[in-house]
């Protein structure tokens, strides 16, 4: 995991999403940025996105009490960037300990990093931008570790 601000990329286009933060934001989601992905000739990295923000999305759901949560995807060619936004400043988001568990819950960063070429969190530098971001990078000719 990287502490520092998502690598920049040359040719984008951006779209954002915002929605209320409630167990229906990671499936909304999900759908909104894998018909993004379809739609935009991505599509082969559709369905580790899905994946990704799923699991991302469901971490502020569960882990934070943000009213909004910011969703801005990133279209380069060849490579695709999620950046997932909140107003929970406090809160540490990191993989679990090995994956190596029986229990349903603790695995999604441990997904995310080993799907993506890269993530990480890019907190705010000084008091008027109170947002963290979880990002991560899809490399359409496979960037992630691929092992889960």
């Amino acid at each position: 995991m990287s502490q520092t601000a998502p690598p920049p990329l040359k040719a984008a286009t951006t779209a954002r999403f915002v929605v209320p933060n409630s167990d229906l934001a990671p499936r909304i989601l999900r759908h909104l940025v894998t018909t993004l992905l379809v739609t935009t000739g991505h599509g082969i990295v559709a369905d580790d996105a899905r994946v990704c923000v799923s699991e991302v999305i469901t971490n502020v759901h569960r882990h934070t009490r943000t009213s909004l949560v910011y969703l801005d995807v990133t279209l380069h060619p060849g490579r695709v960037r999620v950046a997932v936004w909140d107003e929970a400043w406090d809160r540490h988001p990191a993989p679990g300990r090995d994956g190596v568990t029986d229990e349903e819950r603790g695995r999604g960063l441990l997904l995310v990093q080993h799907l993506c070429a890269e993530w990480g969190v890019t907190w705010p530098s000084n008091c008027e931008h109170s947002r963290k971001r979880v990002w991560f990078v899809l490399d359409e000719a496979g960037g992630g570790d691929g092992v889960v």
